[in-house]
């Protein structure tokens, strides 16, 4: 009889998420050892645990799972994770803040299903960890991103993320909830709100006046929408804007596809040894197929393209972006830097 599945949820807040336990659940996991208020310190021992309770043969049965809401300290805690690693005693591991990975590719997937991206002015609203990503994998798409961040420190982490992790460049544009929206939006064939739950960032008269627009993406699931006009159900449907439609995807469809991805992440886990997921590689074929498969078929899905398909295959190769630098920040606030260079700011 095989061992059980077992997934180490590690987190620094003091509650790990429910989300990811039920993710993590209905991806292949038996059990699960939550632990909160983690600190990066205690990692290693936390996870040398895992290494030392199974025989070599079963060890790709055991996985950590590192969640919280801070990029700066889910970075130490992979670092320190990887540190109780030695020879062939590893085991795979997977990191997100906020969700932010998988919604990402989640969104980009179904985005480049409706649009073509290449050389496409595509604007992201909201440059948390989820938008961070979003700008990072649309730029490795081809498309001509601009990003909206919180000041001039926020935007040189951004750009210096975007950069480390997908090779790519964006344009950031310091812009705060409530400041005029016309010149960061302006000339966008897709917008794309990733703000806070609940914060309607784009409204319907700014976006309707958007000359080229064809496609509306909020990523948030709650009420109201960050974009004036969804409702979150909208899954590619048209909506009348004079004399013409324009393409929208909700954030209820986006966490619908974000689950797939989620759980097909966590299996992935266990199918081998050694494989290292902190920020999903950049969209392919493979999540083009996630997004359309029936719930049953995702047992036989292995990884999310070739590149993460073949580390599975090769069982001790490393997948390790682990070296961003994308703090947690607010997306509104009342203080502002001078602009640095390669840095836009939206005027009054």
């Amino acid at each position: 009889m095989a061992s059980p599945r077992i997934l180490i949820h590690l987190d620094h807040n003091p509650h790990p998420r429910v989300f990811d336990q039920i993710m993590s659940l209905d991806g292949g996991a038996d059990q699960i050892l939550a632990h909160g208020d983690v600190d990066p310190q205690d990692v290693p021992v936390l996870v040398s645990g895992a290494l030392y309770s199974r025989p070599r043969d079963e060890l790709h049965r055991t996985a950590p799972l590192i969640t919280g809401t801070n990029d700066h300290v889910i970075d130490e805690m992979v670092r320190q994770a990887r540190r109780a690693f030695f020879g062939p005693y590893r085991i795979s591991l997977m990191s997100e803040c906020k969700g932010g990975s998988t919604v990402a590719a989640a969104t980009v997937t179904r985005v480049r299903q409706l649009v073509t991206l290449t050389k496409a002015r595509v604007v992201v609203v909201g440059g948390g960890p989820a938008g961070a990503r979003v700008a990072g994998i649309l730029a490795s798409e081809g498309a001509r991103v601009r990003l909206s961040v919180f000041d001039d420190e926020e935007a040189s982490e951004r750009q210096a993320f975007v950069a480390e992790t997908f090779k790519e460049e964006i344009e950031t544009v310091v812009w705060k909830t409530g400041e005029p929206l016309k010149d960061l939006v302006g000339g966008a064939r897709v917008v794309v709100t990733a703000g806070p739950p609940g914060l309607a960032l784009l409204p319907r008269r700014v976006w309707s006046a958007i000359d080229g627009l064809e496609l509306l993406v909020d990523i948030s699931g709650a009420e109201p929408a960050g974009i004036e006009g969804l409702s979150g159900e909208e899954d590619g449907d048209a909506i009348p804007n004079g004399h013409h439609t324009i393409l929208a995807v909700g954030g209820l469809a986006v966490s619908r596809y974000k689950i797939r991805v989620h759980r097909a992440a966590v299996q992935g886990l266990f199918e081998r040894e050694a494989v290292v997921l902190v920020d999903l590689p950049e969209t392919g074929d493979r999540l083009d197929e996630l997004l359309y498969v029936d719930q049953e078929e995702l047992a036989s899905i292995q990884g999310f393209d070739d590149s993460v398909a073949e580390a599975l295959r090769e069982g001790t190769r490393v997948l390790d972006h682990s070296r961003r630098r994308v703090p947690e920040r607010a997306v509104a606030d009342d203080t502002a830097a001078p602009a640095s260079r390669g840095t836009s700011r939206v005027p009054n």
